[in-house]
C-alpha cells in the first residue's frame, strides 16, 4: 500500500533529522567546498567561459519581440 500524502508529510522532519541524512549533507557540503577551494571562479573566469562558449557555438539568435504577460524568463 503507498502512503498518504499526510504520512510523507509527518515522516519529512525526521528524515531530515536523522543522523544518516545529516551525514550525508555533511559530506556533501565538504565535497563541495573541495571542489570550490580547487576551482575558484571570478567574475573573469565566468566571463572567459562565456567567450568560449560563443567562440564554439555562435552568438544565440537576438529575440526583439516584446513580451507579453507574466513570463519574464531570460
Amino acid at each position: 500500500m503507498n502512503p498518504s500524502r499526510s504520512d510523507e508529510l509527518e515522516a519529512m522532519p525526521e528524515d531530515g533529522l536523522s543522523e544518516e541524512i545529516r551525514r550525508e549533507f555533511r559530506a556533501s557540503a565538504e565535497v563541495t567546498a573541495r571542489w570550490d577551494r580547487a576551482h575558484p571562479t571570478d567574475v573573469d573566469g565566468m566571463l572567459d567561459w562565456i567567450d568560449q562558449l560563443r567562440a564554439v557555438f555562435g552568438d544565440p539568435p537576438v529575440d526583439r519581440r516584446p513580451w507579453r504577460g507574466e513570463d519574464f524568463r531570460i
